[in-house]
């Protein structure tokens, strides 16, 4: 556990900044989630066209960015001057905007680019869509609900923390070996038991769900936050990377962060959509 501190360090800081953007608006919300965005579509779109013959991979994996945060940025100047527009309308607009640029792409078509436009539409979905789909979903009927996205993410931190430590310290028997060879069944199982006792504890203070339906929700997000783990750590094992980046002292990148938080979002904010008492 050599890293242990910066990791702890990096983790705290990032947690307070997060904690705090959640807590405060929903604007700061959705400045936070772009953030996420932008910087995780980056790193993915630089790790997906790794060695490929791109005419210009830096300026295209910026435009490529750009494009799958686009919904969060559109989201966020409406919300700015009070635009009221239908999600679906909203959805279509950008859906249209990202038709008009990929038919420019292809008819540009130069050597190689195509695997540039394959990681782009790949971005906006793995990362772009989910995180637009929390900040809609936080702001859902019209008023900010800031304990849907942090309830989401005390279960995804729990998950990740118990099952870090748990599988250091009793983790013998590799979870999936081919892909990520240093998680292991052992941290998988502590981190879901605790994720779920953790949930219990969760709906003692917050009533919005009941003990079963929080138990169910712990359950869920420890499995389907382990799966965007191991998914992460595909692609990663794909390109021939240990991280996605280097900008978080000892976690890596924003990819290798929010991984397992920007995975869970769909399957989490339709459980809430469904379960969640006002």
């Amino acid at each position: 556990m050599k890293d242990l501190p910066i990791r702890t360090a990096t983790a705290l800081a990032l947690g307070t900044i997060t904690i705090g953007a959640v807590y405060y608006s929903a604007y700061t919300l959705n400045l936070l989630l772009i953030l996420i965005a932008a910087i995780a579509s980056f790193e993915y779109i630089k790790l997906a066209v790794y060695g490929a013959e791109i005419s210009s991979p830096t300026e295209l994996s910026r435009i490529g960015a750009f494009i799958a945060t686009l919904p969060l940025i559109i989201a966020f100047i409406l919300r700015l001057v009070d635009f009221q527009m239908d999600t679906y309308v909203l959805l279509t607009f950008c859906l249209t905007a990202f038709t008009a640029l990929f038919t420019y792409f292809l008819f540009k078509n130069e050597m190689g680019d195509w695997r540039m436009y394959q990681a782009i539409a790949t971005a906006l979905l793995y990362i772009g869509l989910p995180l637009f789909i929390l900040n809609w979903y936080s702001g859902f009927n019209g008023h900010y609900e800031w304990l849907k996205p942090m309830s989401i993410l005390m279960l995804i931190w729990c998950n990740d923390m118990m099952a870090y430590f748990t599988g250091r310290l009793l983790g013998s028997r590799p979870l999936y070996k081919k892909i990520s060879p240093n998680k292991t069944l052992e941290g998988f199982i502590g981190g879901l038991i605790l994720t779920v006792l953790f949930s219990l504890i969760l709906s003692l203070y917050i009533r919005h769900l009941t003990p079963i339906q929080w138990i169910f929700f712990g359950f869920i997000i420890s499995c389907v936050a382990t799966i965007g783990d191991l998914f992460e750590s595909m692609i990663k094992r794909r390109y021939g990377v240990k991280d996605s980046g280097n900008l978080l002292p000892g976690h890596g990148g924003f990819l290798d962060r929010f991984d397992a938080f920007i995975f869970v979002l769909p399957v989490a904010c339709l459980y809430l959509y469904l379960c969640w008492q006002s």
